[in-house]
């Protein structure tokens, strides 16, 4: 096909449009022709809105700004029909305008996670592509939690990295945002004004090095920290920024309890006048992750109080939780918009990636129409590529509240895979689901359904084209489904776990804070979550998929702390617990 691109000044945003035809189609310069024009006017509608027409065979993509014209660039793309030669489009009628103004994707960038190893390149290739798909802000943190100072190596690879990420970012119009625990220390902060920890044992993990804002030297030490993030900035400016409570952060101690509603209010009160001094127009969000779970601390009730008093001054409330969306800011008057925070990282399986892509597509549906009514947006939890379908089924709830899953990844899967294997992939996503709750919920897997899921990714894989099967889209996803038939035959076949490796009867485990007694199949089907390689290692292809997938993540096979990979090592390593999930 021949392209022929009016661009009327917007050259980034078609060099952008070019390279997602030339990777489907190779050359844009022969063939039939297509012409098409790119245009902004302020006049169409209401901010980021866009219109795709077609007049005399000519095409012209409209948007109110240069973010609509992003926007309008990708329904162009992801609506068409495509082949190996050209594409026909079909876009939506009218002028589309986003419902939610705020649709933030978190780039949570630590813990050699795929945003800690990717390079500048892919990191700018996947930002890209989730513009396309319909977010306006990038959402990033430097991360105290596993630093000991800014001044060694990792601090000054990280933070290029979240830089790199904002400013282009910017070059698109898209707005930026930081998250900052305001009582997070460096690892090398003094002990003496660590924090009370005891508020953890009945609540998910502590994680890096708390500190007590009432003791001695403490506020000093914190404030010099906010600063020191917050500046580093200041060349690229920051939109929006994030005071979070758990489970990075928190303090049990009498002067702080409870945390949410006491000592976090106090300490967000203290660096937001910092975030004012030096980003005066940063809108300010207060998170109330993981509040009152697993039990009413009040936490809830007091935080309402304050936004009603000496907190007036946040601009946005964010709301949620690992399970069911917290009843009380549903239950109770909204005084501030409230956005939410998907976790599709690391919801029920371990590692997170290990087994390829994570698709929850009903457990997301049903999470948002319990709380849309009372939602202005989200900003979904992502620590890399294994959870791309969930960040696409996200956004466009943000675009359109009412719309259901299935029509927003058939969308996803006409541009990424084929518009010719839209049912079958749907299933095998479906699928997959049906498994990765029920082992979360403590139930033998259904050996039928991941069955059917293998065979149908094998089906599919048979008939895509060469791109969509190489792809890491596809890849993670047909890995997903080889590997549970993989993991489940070998559960079941092995006396249904209870002779798996000698495992014990009886085990005692953390659950959202709580300590949990796992008794006979309970005790294997918890071991199930974590994929251990003694699972894979009967199947040949199944290691083989293992190493495809550190090669996707970038493992770093030196480090220790690799969450989101799989155990591939050899048995040696994973006996002498080496590698995460192994042992």
């Amino acid at each position: 096909m021949r392209l022929t691109i009016e661009e009327n000044g917007y050259g980034k945003q078609a060099a952008l449009l070019r390279r997602c035809v030339a990777q489907r189609i190779g050359q844009t310069d022969s063939g039939a022709q297509m012409r098409l024009s790119l245009r902004v006017d302020g006049q169409l509608g209401a901010a980021e809105s866009y219109a795709v027409t077609c007049a005399d065979g000519a095409w012209t993509i409209t948007g109110a700004d240069p973010l609509g014209l992003c926007y309008g660039i990708g329904k162009f793309l992801h609506t068409a029909q495509w082949n190996d030669r050209d594409f026909t489009p079909h876009p939506p009628a009218g002028i589309i305008t986003p419902a939610h103004s705020f649709r933030a994707v978190y780039a949570s960038i630590h813990f050699h996670n795929w945003y800690h190893q990717a390079s500048a390149e892919e990191l700018q290739a996947y930002l890209e592509e989730l513009l396309l798909w319909g977010y306006n802000t990038v959402v990033t943190i430097i991360p105290v939690v596993c630093l000991h100072s800014f001044e060694e190596p990792m601090f000054y690879e990280l933070i290029d990295k979240s830089r790199s990420l904002c400013r282009l970012a910017r070059e698109f119009g898209m707005q930026v945002g930081l998250i900052v625990n305001p009582n997070q220390g460096l690892l090398s902060a003094p002990e003496s004004i660590g924090a009370d920890l005891s508020l953890f044992e009945h609540r998910g993990g502590s994680s890096g090095m708390n500190i007590c804002p009432h003791k001695e030297g403490a506020m000093e030490y914190l404030t010099s920290l906010w600063i020191a993030q917050l500046e580093q900035f200041k060349d690229i400016g920051l939109d929006y920024v994030i005071s979070w409570p758990y489970d990075e952060g928190g303090c049990g101690c009498e002067q702080c309890r409870p945390w949410g509603s006491n000592g976090f209010c106090d300490l967000s009160t203290a660096f937001f006048k910092e975030v004012e001094r030096l980003y005066p127009a940063a809108k300010k969000i207060l998170s109330a992750w993981y509040f009152d779970h697993p039990v009413n601390e009040g936490e809830y009730e007091g935080l309402w109080r304050r936004l009603q008093g000496d907190m007036a001054y946040v601009d946005y409330l964010m709301v949620d939780g690992h399970g069911a969306f917290p009843t009380y800011p549903l239950t109770h008057e909204r005084l501030k918009p409230m956005l939410n925070f998907p976790e599709i990282s690391m919801w029920g399986l371990a590692p997170w990636g290990g087994r390829g892509a994570n698709p929850l597509p009903r457990r997301f549906q049903r999470l948002w129409d319990s709380s849309k009514d009372a939602l202005s947006g989200g900003m979904p939890y992502s620590e890399g590529i294994y959870e791309d379908i969930s960040k696409v089924q996200l956004v466009a709830y943000y675009w359109e509240p009412d719309r259901s899953y299935r029509d927003a990844l058939a969308e996803y899967i006409n541009y990424e895979y084929s518009g010719d294997v839209i049912d079958e992939v749907l299933e095998i996503m479906e699928l997959i689901e049906v498994n990765h709750v029920g082992v979360y919920e403590k139930r033998q897997p259904d050996m039928a359904a991941c069955i059917r899921a293998e065979e149908l990714a094998r089906s599919v894989d048979r008939r895509l084209g060469e791109r969509a099967r190489g792809a890491w889209r596809w890849r993670l996803l047909y890995i997903r489904a080889v590997m549970d038939r993989v993991v489940y035959q070998y559960h079941t076949d092995h006396d249904n776990g209870r002779s798996v490796r000698g495992m014990e009867q009886e085990k005692t485990v953390k659950h959202y804070g709580q300590n949990v007694v796992l008794r006979g199949d309970e005790v294997t089907l918890y071991t199930l979550r974590k994929t251990k390689e003694w699972y894979l290692e009967e199947s040949e292809e199944a290691m083989a998929m293992a190493e495809e997938l550190c090669a996707l993540y970038h493992t770093d096979r030196e480090n220790t702390h690799m969450a989101t990979y799989p155990p591939v090592q050899g048995r040696e390593a994973a006996l002498a617990g080496k590698v995460f999930g192994t042992t």
